[in-house]
């Protein structure tokens, strides 16, 4: 069993080719693009507990500049809508792409600092493991 997460480029994977947004919506209808990349933003502009799903929805509307009544229309009817303007669309896909984007440039560096520390806190245990060598510790 191989991991996938320390390979950069993996070759027999095509969607590196392809834009995140598209690759997390392929197969879906244009409305339903739209619902998952709005969908998404919300998510992650949801303060917590005590904020509201519609609120979140129109600071993400705000953020991808796309306006309130085209966000609200794609939240409550996508299911019956036909299709959604393109301006809108776009701005949405390049909105959550640059959220994946900034999650995962987050995920790398918690990574980075993750791995310094795990590499420093082994250079210390290695380092007291030496000095302990030969030392009676078991003296009472």
């Amino acid at each position: 069993m191989s991991d996938t997460r320390g390979v950069e480029n993996d070759t027999k994977n095509d969607r590196a080719d392809v834009m995140r947004a598209l690759a997390d919506t392929n197969g879906m209808t244009v409305p339903e693009k739209a619902e998952f990349w709005l969908q998404g933003l919300a998510w992650v502009e949801h303060r917590g507990r005590n904020d509201t799903w519609t609120a979140a929805r129109d600071r993400a509307a705000n953020d991808a500049k796309v306006p309130r009544s085209i966000a609200k229309r794609i939240w409550q009817r996508f299911e019956t809508m036909n299709d959604v303007g393109g301006e809108a669309l776009l701005k949405l896909m390049l909105a959550y792409e640059d959220a994946c984007q900034r999650n995962d440039d987050a995920v790398a560096a918690y990574r980075a600092e993750r791995l310094k520390l795990k590499a420093k806190r082994y250079a210390v245990d290695s380092q007291r493991a030496r000095e302990g060598v030969g030392a009676s510790a078991a003296r009472d």
